[in-house]
């Protein structure tokens, strides 16, 4: 566990504290999450993220690399196996310590996957990927393969479309992506690159998207997004103050965000339940606007929680327990409810500038989305600076997600 970093409350958000770089990318993280993650540390990364963004928006230079997030399913490891110089696929289970399924081959597949519709969709990767020529180790999400591609009309254009979760994605026929689609055997975009003398030693490295040309089987779709539409002169201005508020609520939250880093137990550590229910708020569609509305049913949260943890014990010293740390977390929401009330109001205001992020770079786009059939924005971005990614999501599609069934799990 990395060390707390003490600081006194109402601390300057000025030095850089350092944060963990060597993960795999199996999981990123929201932006505003981070500061539930890692503290006060999370704070200088949040806030450097926005100002980074504040630039880009505002017509000057950043130092940000952004990728388009693609709605693709399943994750595709793939490359070049650093020891025996032969091409492998897999998902993100490659990466598994124990049992870790690197495929070299059909047989491969079938030892170690056994939904069929996975088994054919890794065998089709098997089987066109060698074409891009991968040099060293990869990460993508698979878009389609032969026969999930379906052409109809929108308006009275023709297009064609793909849904490999959530989002159903319409491209031009007539265009040269929609033609390309069509005739290909596999769709994937990339957007990771590993380094490493092993696959198992390997780590993410967050820079540019990896750039393949498609061929004949493989469309590659592009995953980096170059061209910005610039906040307006309004816009901007609103922009900058959000990100002022946050930094202020941040500084009144400082030292409180790094004690819920440990206090708690097991999975009742108090960061982890404020991520919980931040989460469990959006994925349902409820508006989190209201400061004080929001921290005070935080505290319902919390008990919620503890009853129903009470409740699955069996025995009378198991069920004290848990009273005793519900009583405890009570005490402490009481006592913090301040710092708390700080804590919700940087959150609120962090994805306030998320929101206004994903809004101006959506205006920058050529594939249609839809959810159910409706017009949808697209799933978001994955934004890389001084060496750490997150994500950038659209709360529609965090909802969306949440009740799709991957296609080989059912």
């Amino acid at each position: 566990m990395k060390p707390v970093y003490k600081v006194s409350s109402h601390a300057p958000l000025s030095p850089r504290m350092d944060y963990n770089r060597t993960m795999k990318n199996t999981h990123l993280e929201h932006l505003e999450d981070t500061i539930l993650n890692n503290g006060t540390a999370g704070g200088y990364e949040v806030v450097d993220f926005l100002k980074q963004f504040g630039d880009l928006l505002g017509g000057r230079k950043s130092s940000l690399s952004i990728s388009t997030k693609w709605d693709g399913s399943p994750a595709i490891i793939c490359g070049t196996d650093p020891v025996t110089g032969q091409f492998f696929v897999g998902t993100k289970s490659v990466f598994n310590k124990t049992n870790p399924k690197v495929c070299y081959d059909d047989v491969d597949i079938d030892r170690y996957y056994q939904a069929e519709i996975l088994r054919t969709k890794l065998k089709a990767c098997l089987k066109y990927l060698p074409q891009l020529n991968i040099k060293g180790i990869i990460q993508g999400d698979l878009l389609f393969t032969q026969g999930e591609c379906r052409v109809g009309k929108i308006g009275r254009r023709e297009y064609i479309t793909f849904q490999p979760n959530a989002l159903r994605y319409a491209v031009d026929a007539n265009s040269v992506k929609g033609k390309q689609i069509i005739s290909s055997q596999v769709g994937i975009v990339f957007h990771t690159v590993y380094k490493g003398d092993t696959i198992a030693g390997s780590t993410a490295v967050y820079n540019k998207a990896p750039q393949y040309n498609s061929t004949g089987d493989v469309w590659v779709a592009s995953s980096d997004y170059s061209t910005v539409s610039n906040f307006d002169i309004r816009n901007f201005a609103k922009y900058t103050a959000i990100i002022n508020r946050a930094t202020g609520s941040l500084k009144r939250s400082s030292n409180f965000l790094n004690i819920i880093q440990n206090y708690g137990e097991s999975k009742f550590i108090m960061a982890i339940l404020f991520k919980q229910y931040f989460n469990q708020k959006i994925r349902a569609g409820l508006e989190l606007a209201n400061v004080r509305r929001v921290a005070s049913d935080f505290a319902q949260f919390y008990s919620n929680k503890m009853d129903e943890e009470i409740a699955k014990k069996k025995s009378d010293k198991g069920k004290a327990k848990y009273k005793d740390i519900k009583r405890n977390g009570l005490a402490f929401i009481v006592k913090y409810q301040t710092d708390i009330y700080f804590t919700v109001a940087s959150y609120l205001s962090i994805r306030t500038a998320k929101k206004m992020v994903i809004d101006q770079l959506n205006k920058v786009t050529d594939i249609l989305t839809f959810v159910d059939g409706r017009p949808s924005q697209p799933e978001g971005y994955v934004v890389s600076y001084n060496g750490t990614a997150l994500k950038f999501v659209d709360d529609d599609f965090r909802k969306a997600n949440i009740t799709v069934i991957k296609s080989w799990a059912k």
